[in-house]
C-alpha cells in the first residue's frame, strides 16, 4: 500500500505543497467568533480525511448543532478529500509534519493523489 499523500494549502494568499503519510493525523484549533469559547477539531489523513472528533464547550457545540444531535458522532462518520475553515479570529492547523496559523481568513487543504 502507497503511504505518501501529497496535499496543497491554500490560504487566500499562500500556496503550498504539502509531503503527508497515510497514517499521520492533525488538528484545526480556532475561537468561535459568536461564543468566543475555542474549538478543536481532531482527524486521521489516510486515503481521505477521516475519523474525525470536535471538543469544544456544551454552549457552543449546541450553537453548532442547535442541541438536535449529537456533534461528534455526525463528524466521526465524515470522509473528505479536503477541508476548509475560514475565521476572523484565527487559525491554527497542524497537519503531520507541518504546523500553520492564519488570522482572518481562510484555508484550505487538498488531499491529491497518491504515491
Amino acid at each position: 500500500m502507497a503511504v505518501v499523500k501529497p496535499a496543497i494549502l491554500r490560504t487566500d494568499n499562500h500556496a503550498r505543497l504539502l509531503v503527508l503519510l497515510r497514517w499521520q493525523s492533525g488538528s484545526v484549533r480556532f475561537v468561535n467568533s459568536v461564543t468566543e469559547r475555542p474549538v478543536a477539531i481532531h482527524f486521521r489523513v489516510d486515503g481521505m480525511f477521516r475519523d474525525f472528533s470536535v471538543a469544544t464547550d456544551a454552549g457552543t457545540e449546541a450553537y453548532y448543532t442547535g442541541g438536535m444531535y449529537s456533534m461528534n458522532k455526525a463528524v466521526s462518520a465524515e470522509s473528505l478529500p479536503h477541508l476548509r475553515f475560514c475565521s476572523i479570529k484565527g487559525i491554527a492547523v497542524t497537519i503531520g509534519f507541518y504546523d500553520f496559523q492564519l488570522n482572518d481568513g481562510c484555508l484550505e487543504v487538498k488531499l491529491l493523489w497518491t504515491i
